[in-house]
């Protein structure tokens, strides 16, 4: 026990532990407010399911519940109603969701508490491509096939190049990459050093200085739009060339996802923290006020029992589970931080599987691959993108009908090179680059990706295609709506659905300058395709489901870019 001062919430307000030797009997006493139990007249089965219904028995008995105040020791202002069908007993549950203890028949019931950030959970493994199903596969002869006819095209590309003008890179896509190129840079790397606003916040907080849930969660989200409106708008205001803006958004949007997890699971352990203090000083007070007493009664030993697996909850949320040595507020330091950042994941956690060392010929490997597959985006873009995207801009000045007209045949040419530069984007980030940090920093959970290719199903491709974000979402996004405005599954996939769709529009604002909304269109179109895929006829038709998933990406980017261009 230590005697710093004890700050904690209660169901009344703000309580501050007084430096006193009454100090345990304080805490004590809080401890009973935060889990006492209200005791009500059993009810039937029938009652309690209409229990949030006007005029009902049992709505009449809580009704009652919160005009009686005769009882100091609950707030009943703040009743919330939960039921144990086994029991028949209504008690409220507390802001702070401390285990409430009741008796019902004689025995001894509770109401577990659960880890709130264990939804994501980092282990060593190696990504598909890298596994032994990718290298021992039946088919891989036809990745090396691909690679081999796509090198083919990449030399006979430069070829071309240098009959032509004399230089194999000196396109329109080469002049556009280095415009502007140190002024990016610099932008970008203010981006990253504005991130470091959280670790100073959460010293604060770790200090005392104040409070997570009262100040710090309203300093960071404040912070968190300001960086967004900015790193929307800058860009644009500079008039960076597109590939700049897209690089500093869509990077920039990663360090503010790391930022968010960051700040939010620390405020998390500062509230465990706090809880932790707050329960071992009420244990000592419960002692002292047992041998006041010289008899332990059976309420007084269930309370210490509750008390002692709280404790226990909160010692295990505050450390690593990896090797437990890692442990909050300790981790809260600027280099602790920076290995956050550096590392390729976007949820933040106390401690990470790594690798004995690096492999550095692994990661030479993977550097050449993204030089590699970088300049054949680069010949590709110049040889397919480049000429379609001026004749799409060309039918901007024509009238409407015009455009109509023109408009199957532009995205009929678009498919095949936008399939063949999507695929080639996917695996630039989520495997070479990727796999290339990991190895830097050796980390160990190398699942960046899952079996996207054989998806089904659109949820399917959501979860697989971009697993570090799909785990941002998850915890951050999915989780959170529903422990903070109480919505179900159904309503939280759908915010976690608009919320992706409202930043990849950002992101085309920020390419193209100007809001149209076909991307958000398009991307919340596949909930009904969600709900398709699972019906009965399509669920038995995997092969079916698989060939509508690929035409939906064949048909999608191209359809999406070519809108953008012409109308």
């Amino acid at each position: 026990m230590t005697n710093t001062e004890i700050e904690t919430s209660s169901q009344t307000g703000d309580f501050s532990m007084p430096e006193s030797a009454n100090k345990g009997a304080d805490s004590l006493r809080q401890f009973r407010e935060m889990s006492r139990p209200v005791y009500v007249e059993h009810l039937s089965v029938a009652e309690l399911s209409d229990r949030d219904q006007p005029g009902t028995p049992s709505s009449n008995k809580i009704e009652s519940l919160k005009e009686d105040k005769t009882d100091s020791n609950v707030d009943l202002r703040k009743l919330s109603c939960e039921v144990s069908d086994k029991d028949n007993i209504i008690f409220p549950s507390t802001e702070k969701a401390v285990v409430a203890t009741y008796y019902s028949g004689g025995k001894r019931s509770r109401k577990a508490r659960r880890p709130k950030f264990h939804d994501v959970k980092f282990q060593p493994n190696t990504t598909i491509l890298e596994g032994e199903a990718g290298k021992n596969s039946v088919f891989s002869g036809f990745y090396v096939l691909f690679w081999l006819a796509t090198f083919m095209v990449f030399v006979r590309t430069l070829m071309g190049n240098y009959k032509r003008t004399g230089n194999i890179l000196d396109t329109n896509v080469v002049k556009l990459l280095w415009r502007d190129i140190t002024k990016i840079a610099f932008t970008d790397f203010v981006y990253f050093l504005l991130t470091f606003e959280s670790v100073f916040l959460q010293r604060a907080i770790a200090n005392k200085k104040f409070r997570w849930n009262k100040t710090g969660l309203y300093i960071q989200s404040v912070y968190e739009s300001v960086i967004l409106i900015g790193m929307i708008t800058w860009p644009i205001y500079r008039d960076y060339p597109w590939i700049g803006r897209v690089f500093l958004t869509l990077h920039s949007l990663v360090l503010l996802m790391k930022q968010h997890s960051y700040g939010f699971t620390l405020g998390y352990l500062d509230g465990v923290r706090r809880d932790l203090e707050l329960f071992e000083s009420a244990i000592v007070g419960l002692r002292e006020e047992a041998n006041k007493s010289e008899k332990e009664t059976k309420e007084a030993k269930d309370q210490e029992e509750l008390l002692l697996d709280e404790i226990q909850f909160c010692e295990t949320e505050l450390k690593s589970t990896i090797s437990g040595k890692i442990k909050y507020p300790e981790n809260v330091t600027l280099a602790n931080f920076f290995d956050f950042m550096m590392l390729p994941t976007i949820v933040y956690d106390l401690e990470y599987p790594r690798t004995k060392r690096i492999r550095w010929g692994y990661f030479f490997e993977k550097v050449a691959a993204i030089f590699g597959v970088f300049f054949l985006m680069i010949t590709l873009a110049e040889q397919h993108f480049y000429p379609m995207v001026m004749h799409a801009l060309s039918l901007r000045s024509l009238p409407f009908t015009t455009k109509l007209m023109e408009y199957p045949f532009l995205l009929i040419d678009m498919v095949a090179p936008f399939i063949m530069m999507y695929l080639l984007t996917w695996y630039l980030i989520w495997d070479a680059i990727l796999n290339a940090l990991a190895e830097l920093t050796r980390f160990a959970d190398r699942s960046f990706y899952g079996p996207w290719w054989n998806s089904v199903r659109w949820d399917n491709f959501a979860r697989d295609w971009n697993i570090p974000v799909h785990h941002f979402l998850l915890r951050h996004v999915y989780h959170s709506s529903i422990s903070a405005f109480q919505v179900s599954k159904g309503s939280a996939t759908i915010i976690t659905f608009l919320l992706s769709s409202v930043i990849h529009e950002l992101v085309m604002f920020v390419i193209f300058k100007k809001l149209r909304g076909y991307l958000l269109c398009l991307q919340m179109f596949q909930l009904p395709l969600v709900a398709l895929s699972k019906t009965k006829f399509l669920a038995n038709r995997p092969t079916l489901g698989n060939v509508i998933f690929w035409f939906g990406i064949c048909a999608g980017p191209s359809m999406m870019c070519t809108l953008y261009l012409t109308f």
